[in-house]
Parts: C-alpha cells; structure tokens; sequence
C-alpha cells in the first residue's frame, strides 16, 4: 500500500527515527527503532460513488470509495523503557504533529490504540517492544476509460 509508505516516510522524517516494514529479511537496524505493517483493508461506511465523464472518443469513468487500513507500529528499544518511550512518540506523532501532513494528503485518523507491551520471548532471551495500531480513513479512486459503442443493431421478434 503506497499510502503507508508514504506515512511512514514522513513519520521516520519527522522523529529522525528508522521505521522499516515489518516481517522482511535483511538486517536488523540500529537500535532504537520501529517497524510498520498493514494488518487490515476494508471498505469502509457508505456506498461507493460512480460516475462517468464524456470525452471525445470515450467515456471515462470513475469510481470513489470510502476505505479503513489498520497500521501496527512496534518499536525496539536499547531498553524496555526506552522501547516504551519510543513508541509513545510515535504515537502522539498521530495525535498532533502528524495530523497536519495526513489532513494534506485526505487521511483522516479513525482510531490510535493504546501503547502496549508487545515483548515477546526469544530461546534465551527476550525481544522487548512496544506498540500501537492506528486506523486511518482514506478514498480509493479508481478511474478507467470505457469505449464508445460505435453502432448497435437490435432485433426484436414481435409474436406467439
């Protein structure tokens, strides 16, 4: 999804922090820092909108739908408590500094998740973290051309 990366490219900006994508190889980045994932799509409340604008030679057609993605951020920290702070930051990024970049690009916030422990236990060790999910409202516009009909011959059989 080009929209969470273009989240999150301002988010790691705007906090001098490394966000990477989660559940990819490679290695790991110097700590602290977050990963960032798409865990859910779906259509959001409303009807979707259709409409069609002629042009010479076509017919083009446009269809507006009102969508929710849920974001999971988890952050990893030199600390548990550094993990904590981390991802607090992150968050209130989407509470207000953030809310101006995302109402530029006709995002709107749903929903931000407490910050949680996410820590969760390695073979000898602990992988300590913190997280939170946001849900944010967006339009998907998908616009197409659709061909004029150049002729159309109907036959109709009048009878018993």
């Amino acid at each position: 999804m080009n929209l969470a990366k273009l989240i999150r490219k301002q988010l790691a900006e705007d906090t001098a922090l490394t966000i990477i994508r989660a559940d990819q190889t490679g290695d790991v980045p110097k700590l602290p820092y977050a990963t960032y994932k798409v865990i859910g799509d779906r259509k959001g409340v409303g009807q979707e909108d259709v409409s069609q604008v002629s042009k010479p030679n076509t017919l083009s057609e446009t269809r507006v739908q009102e969508r929710n993605a849920t974001i999971s951020f988890n952050t990893y920290g030199t600390s548990h408590d550094n993990a904590f702070e981390v991802a607090t930051q992150l968050r209130k990024w989407f509470e207000w500094r953030g809310s101006l970049f995302l109402d530029e690009i006709n995002v709107a916030i749903v929903n931000i998740t407490d910050v949680t422990n996410r820590t969760t236990f390695l073979l000898d060790s602990y992988d300590e973290k913190w997280g939170f999910d946001v849900i944010i409202r967006y339009l998907e516009i998908d616009e197409h051309e659709i061909d004029y009909f150049d002729k159309v011959e109907v036959e109709m059989k009048l009878g018993r």
